[in-house]
């Protein structure tokens, strides 16, 4: 069965049938039915809600998507929702025809097309004033709750904005619903006004649980720092309404226990402290205020009128902070397993995501859904009114980790959970009940307290403990963790060393999951991924052959086999040396960039980072040396190209070594493609100007942007030990060089190098940086630890003696290129 919920399309009343009735249901478990492909909810407290859907446009039923029509579902709590179909477009979709409807609430659409002439509840509840405003509409008050008296006035406006000044009036949050009977009409349409949606369910998103995302936004443009205070007009002898009143006839003063001082004659309140914080500058350094208006047209008190506008003030003194989540919808994962999960608008719930600078561990109300009924994985979540930021613990455990960090004491993230988990308990009251059913139960709240349940138990009866740390929808304590005579059940224990006899990991199957699914360990293996889904090739260890990187062969270990679905092909004058495990591109004036090697590789991500290392042989300064990447892209329809994609980079000035890296977005509908590696040149005829070290391919960045820009880029591979010197050289000839290679003698570092050992070598770059350096060659020989050998030889220029040569030079460690002699 699947999650997604039937959508019933409903045409209007005719003759015949006067009353709406069903015409058509898209379903993705009827057979033969049309199917939904997409159905998006979007849910704002007292914002609207819209619906989204598309099915595929060639099946009969389709035609009956249409503006006008009506889409209802039954929502996630078997509330029937109605939404009228706005817009109704046709696209193509992957060579598919599918049809898609955008939606707004029926009741939505009806009340703002209905309007009120004048309607003046006074003293009186909600209720009282919603059945007066919705009378002889289609409309009737729902479930409403208890929200005190209030008065309201609408005078020739819509039944919608009546509704509106009803929440502002008296509060409380609206949904919308109908009934449908069994015979496929609407028989009732209902609006309910509810103290508050949603309810405190004890539901955590937690980071590498069903927490994929979490965007912090602070917003600073409706910070007020002084609000002046409006309220009822004054009647005159006309019987209109002329200026409203004011607070200015009002005296505040803190020495008089008032929270701030408000001196007689100001018509505004304001906050000294959000003054200082949040003011504008003043050319003189001084702050001014930032100023608001709070009107209440009912009320007649000026003294309380001050009061109302101060608490309004403390709530617009403070930057609006909302979180943006994506998260999974656990709840519409296996069919109720895990109903526990559930999430609805207005619900409170804890957001933990661990992988900010500061740990966002914050308690607030869901104020937007986008629900996401086909992949549930892309729901999407707004969190408003932060009721609790709890981050405060961690802070302090952060700074006793400094402290500790500074006396050299070892610490380590076991000993920051105990911490924050000491922090937490103890802050904690305990409330402690004993009887014969439940034996001794102890809480966090007071088991009576109904507007702030419990969400935390501990029980222990017939020699065994429970351990609850939330409740289940329908109020119950959710017990996860039991301590009993044989065994201990725990959905997540940390700790530090385990000593046992004997270990059983994994499932029925053999299998080991690490860190959600991107470690396996089965068949005698052990596969590394750096996608969840293991829809990548990732790290493959079996046995003593460990294997990474998408691109096959891509050290050149073997010679390329010459085609390339299975390995290389070569491209112009590009070839393989065995000796070097590399590819080398003779060059020739103006030779084109079709010189290199090409491969075919299936795609199972939506975005790859590609690496490619070259050498440069071609030091002659007037020589454009250029280096690409170019890629073609095959579809699964036709299998042929549809797309493709180059990149290039110039290579600066005598530059030797280069890392070309690019990280690109395939087009949808990719499934396998085709990369270029090549190199290309305006300079002269040379035998291997070029050579192409390896060349990788990733599904997820190995290194930082911030080291890709840096140069030596190699010494930043894994392999490579983080030590680097740079130095210059100054020659003067003492004689006469024609052009056979001579030595310059050896050349020292500016420090020895420590032994490098099993790490690898060490590397020299060289750079001319003298007005005779496009007329010779030069390299470094015999590399040792604490310095080389320099050899130069003349470019068909004599050199004559007395000439002075300058190079800089770079020496680091490096794991896999080993040295950079070789002829000159």
């Amino acid at each position: 069965m699947s999650n997604t919920p039937d959508i019933h399309i409903f045409a209007h009343g005719t003759e015949d049938n006067p009353r709406e009735h069903r015409i058509a249901t898209l379903s993705n478990d009827l057979p033969e039915a049309c199917k939904i492909q997409e159905m998006k909810l979007k849910q704002k407290i007292n914002g609207g809600e819209t619906l989204t859907f598309s099915v595929p446009a060639h099946h009969p039923e389709a035609g009956f998507v249409m503006r006008g029509y009506w889409a209802v579902f039954k929502d996630l709590d078997g509330s029937f929702r109605a939404f009228v179909i706005q817009e109704e477009t046709e696209r193509h979709n992957q060579g598919e025809m599918v049809r898609e409807a955008c939606c707004e609430e029926l009741a939505v659409v009806e009340l703002n097309d209905e309007i009120v002439e004048d309607v003046r509840p006074r003293n009186t509840n909600v209720r009282d004033a919603l059945n007066r405003l919705l009378e002889d509409s289609q409309w009737v008050a729902g479930t409403v709750d208890d929200l005190g008296t209030g008065s309201a006035n609408f005078y020739y406006e819509n039944r919608m904005s009546g509704i509106k000044k009803i929440i502002e009036e008296w509060g409380g949050e609206i949904r919308f619903r109908v009934d449908i009977e069994a015979n496929n009409t609407i028989t009732g349409r209902y609006v309910d006004v509810l103290a508050q949606r949603g309810r405190r369910t004890g539901k955590r998103f937690e980071y590498s649980k069903d927490l994929t995302s979490v965007e912090r936004i602070t917003d600073m443009k409706p910070i007020k720092t002084a609000l002046y205070g409006r309220g009822k007009g004054e009647e005159t002898d006309s019987g209109g309404y002329g200026r409203r009143l004011t607070f200015a006839d009002v005296e505040w003063s803190e020495g008089d226990g008032d929270p701030v001082d408000k001196p007689k004659g100001q018509e505004w309140v304001g906050d000294p402290d959000a003054l200082a914080t949040w003011g504008h500058v003043n050319p003189d350094g001084t702050r001014r205020h930032r100023f608001g208006v709070y009107t209440n047209e009912q009320q007649e008190d000026a003294a309380q009128l001050l009061q109302e506008t101060w608490e309004e003030l403390k709530r617009q003194r403070q930057p609006e902070i909302t979180y943006k989540m994506d998260v999974l919808d656990l709840e519409q994962v296996n069919a109720g397993e895990y109903s526990h999960e559930a999430v609805r608008l207005g619900d409170t719930v804890a957001v933990i995501d661990r992988n900010f600078a500061w740990d966002v561990q914050i308690e607030a109300r869901v104020s937007e859904i986008e629900r996401d009924f086909i992949a549930p994985e892309n729901t999407r979540i707004t969190l408003g009114n932060v009721l609790k930021d709890i981050t405060g613990v961690v802070r302090e455990i952060q700074d006793r980790v400094e402290e500790k960090i500074g006396r050299d004491d070892p610490i380590g993230w076991l000993r920051g959970i105990i911490d924050a988990a000491r922090s937490e308990f103890h802050s904690q009251n305990g409330y402690v009940y004993i009887t014969d059913e439940d034996g001794i139960l102890i809480t966090n709240r007071p088991r009576d307290n109904i507007d702030n349940p419990p969400d935390q138990a501990m029980q222990l009866k017939h020699g065994g403990l429970a351990i609850a740390g939330s409740r289940n929808p329908d109020g119950t304590f959710n017990w996860e963790t039991f301590v009993l005579g044989d065994q201990v059940i725990a959905d997540r224990i940390n700790t530090g060393r385990i000593r046992t006899d004997n270990v059983t990991v994994g499932d029925d199957s053999g299998m080991v999951r690490i860190s959600g699914g991107n470690v396996v360990i089965k068949g005698g293996g052990l596969e590394v991924y750096s996608t969840p889904d293991a829809s990548d090739n990732g790290v493959m260890i079996r046995g003593n052959k460990i294997s990474t990187n998408f691109i096959k062969n891509g050290d050149f270990d073997n010679q390329p086999s010459g085609d390339e679905a299975i390995d290389w092909r070569y491209m112009g004058t590009a070839h393989y040396n065995s000796s070097g495990r590399r590819i080398d591109i003779d060059v020739s004036p103006d030779m084109g960039p079709q010189h290199g090697v090409v491969q075919e590789f299936p795609v199972f991500n939506e975005r790859a980072t590609f690496q490619a290392l070259f050498r440069c042989n071609i030091t002659r300064g007037s020589a454009t040396n250029r280096v690409r990447f170019y890629w073609f892209f095959y579809d699964s329809e036709t299998g042929g190209r549809f797309d493709e994609l180059e990149y290039v980079e110039e290579l600066a000035l005598y530059q030797d070594w280069h890392l070309l890296t690019r990280t690109i977005d395939f087009p949808p509908g990719t499934v396998r493609a085709r990369l270029y590696v090549q190199a290309w040149t305006d300079g002269q005829t040379m035998d291997d100007g070029f050579e192409i070290h390896w060349v990788r391919g990733y599904y997820d960045e190995m290194v930082r942007q911030d080291q890709l820009l840096e140069y030596p880029r190699d010494l930043h591979s894994v392999q490579a030990a983080p030590e680097i010197q740079q130095f210059s050289i100054f020659i003067t000839l003492t004689k006469d060089l024609g052009t056979e290679t001579y030595s310059a003698g050896n050349m020292y570092f500016p420090r020895v190098f420590s032994d490098p050992g099993s790490l690898g070598r060490i590397a020299v770059v060289l750079t001319g940086v003298d007005g005779w350096s496009p007329y010779y060659n030069y390299g470094a020989y015999n590399i040792s630890r604490s310095g080389f050998e320099l050899k130069i030889k003349p470019r068909g220029t004599a050199l004559s003696a007395g000439t002075e040569l300058s190079l800089n030079g770079i020496a680091y460690r490096v794991g896999y290129l080993g040295s950079t002699g070789g002829s000159i």
